[in-house]
């Protein structure tokens, strides 16, 4: 059955990720998959008439995908773009400029796993995110990227994890961090900074445990 305008959506990220923290770097650790999430806040941004720009590193498994969005009506498909870009985020984000510049208040841009998960961030990847959100003050922006070990052992971050981007993302962007709980199978905390929440994993994404 499609999902229409009027349908209720079970509770997901408007109780965990508040998208006014926008603009939002959600920092996954180890085993935590963030494109489930990704996928559900873009559902209820679809859901809700509003346009979502995804841009993705690599396309997710077409069978999760069909899982959250196979429901939604094509007419709020509609207002979905997909971009796969690879190694080249600069150049996708250049050639959709004027889709930017008439994005709206409530208007979303995704861009997954921003740079990659080894070694040292990109200066040029780190400085496209800062002008990103130095160039806008409209649509709600939201990215993600793996956390790392703090190798120093001084346990700084959260838990013991770090977030990709030093300084200058961790200030131009609210970090909300996921993490695995261990020994509890498929389950999931989220921490914004303000406030915690456990998740659970489902065929159709996530939902609420507290």
């Amino acid at each position: 059955m499609l999902m229409s305008k009027n349908q209720t959506l079970s509770p997901f990220h408007r109780y965990m990720i508040d998208l006014g923290l926008s603009p939002i770097h959600i920092s996954s650790a180890p085993n935590s998959d963030s494109s489930l999430m990704i996928l559900k806040i873009i559902q209820e941004k679809l859901v809700n008439g509003d346009k979502v720009i995804w841009l993705t590193r690599e396309i997710p498994d077409s069978r999760k995908i069909s899982n959250i969005l196979g429901h939604v009506e094509s007419s709020f498909l509609d207002k979905l773009v997909v971009i796969e870009f690879g190694v080249n985020l600069k150049e996708k984000i250049d050639e959709i400029k004027s889709i930017l510049v008439n994005m709206h208040e409530n208007d979303l841009l995704v861009i997954e796993q921003w740079c990659k998960n080894y070694g040292r961030t990109k200066k040029e990847d780190i400085d496209l995110m800062k002008k990103l959100v130095d160039n806008q003050d409209k649509y709600k922006i939201v990215i993600t990227s793996n956390s790392y070990e703090d190798a120093s052992g001084e346990k700084r971050g959260f838990m013991g994890m770090m977030s990709r981007g030093g300084k200058i993302i961790q200030e131009a962007f609210t970090t909300v961090w996921i993490s695995k709980i261990e020994n509890q199978y498929q389950k999931v905390l989220i921490f914004d900074g303000g406030k915690e929440s456990v998740i659970e994993y489902t065929n159709n994404g996530y939902r609420v445990i507290n």
